[in-house]
């Protein structure tokens, strides 16, 4: 590349935060793939103290968490499909962790490629470009053929945005340290409500910091009688289960989904090359 391409290329970045894939591609650079932030936007101490206070609240009545969000909504494990879970009235989403190959934490919950995004072989040897290369293989709902696996980053942002309350299936061993890294910097310790017990996760379920309940159960446990239902609502836990859609436990707990989709955050997206995210983006 001479340099007067150099040049060219410097304005561009400066002003759009990534490559043009054509060019990229023409002189030999990997081209950007779209993604997520991996940092934690920064938060004023009034928006910080009323997400507490919301989050007390919540752990105050019985919580409904959604297992890897509405998936009859949107893709599983996808920053859509936990909106649409907050959306249809949950309280809060289940996430499944994992390390990509160059230390990202991200959210997909099979070792292995090819039921939701494209792709064949253990996840655990992609690095997060690898994996941003990985499309949909059915994009429905609000998901697009720019969603992809995001970020540990991106789905707390969000849950701090929306308020929501966290289940962390934590997938591979040796993510303790770092997960714990993250709620501390996000201040997020009190949106944890559960961690699925595992030998991946003693550590950080034994972490003072957090405040873990437990769960009546699956909503299909209620069955379809208030004798049997007031039955449930009678154990003493203060969580309830439900997949793919909100909306049956939502009705059942007299509580309302949201009258208008709320629209992901556009900062959440951020393009990558393979040594890390650009500049993030201000369109989904």
């Amino acid at each position: 590349m001479n340099n007067a391409c150099i040049a060219c290329v410097g304005i561009i970045l400066a002003c759009t935060g990534t490559y043009p894939p054509a060019l990229a591609a023409a002189e030999g650079n990997p081209a950007p793939r779209p993604g997520y932030i991996n940092h934690l936007p920064p938060e004023s101490s009034e928006v910080r103290k009323a997400r507490h206070a919301r989050i007390a609240e919540l752990r105050v009545r019985v919580m409904l968490l959604v297992h890897r969000g509405a998936s009859k909504l949107a893709p599983e494990n996808t920053l859509e499909a936990y909106a649409a879970a907050l959306d249809g009235g949950a309280d809060g989403i289940e996430i499944d962790i994992r390390r990509s190959k160059d230390g990202v934490l991200y959210i997909h919950h099979d070792d292995v490629l090819g039921r939701i995004f494209d792709g064949t072989g253990p996840v655990r040897d992609k690095t997060y470009y690898d994996l941003l290369g990985c499309r949909l293989k059915t994009p429905f709902g609000p998901a697009t053929v720019r969603t992809r696996i995001p970020t540990l980053a991106a789905v707390l942002t969000l849950a701090r945005q929306r308020c929501a309350l966290l289940h962390l299936d934590v997938k591979e061993p040796g993510l303790d340290e770092d997960i714990a890294r993250m709620l501390e910097e996000a201040d997020m310790w009190d949106h944890v409500v559960h961690i699925t017990p595992s030998p991946n996760s003693q550590k950080l379920e034994s972490d003072r910091r957090l405040k873990l309940e437990a769960y009546k159960g699956w909503f299909h446990e209620a069955g379809a009688t208030p004798e049997s239902r007031a039955a449930f609502m009678a154990r003493p836990e203060k969580l309830i289960f439900i997949g793919e859609d909100p909306a049956p436990a939502v009705e059942f707990l007299g509580r309302k989904a949201a009258v208008k989709p709320l629209p992901l955050p556009p900062a959440l997206r951020a393009d990558w090359l393979p040594e890390g995210p650009l500049k993030a983006k201000g369109e989904h």
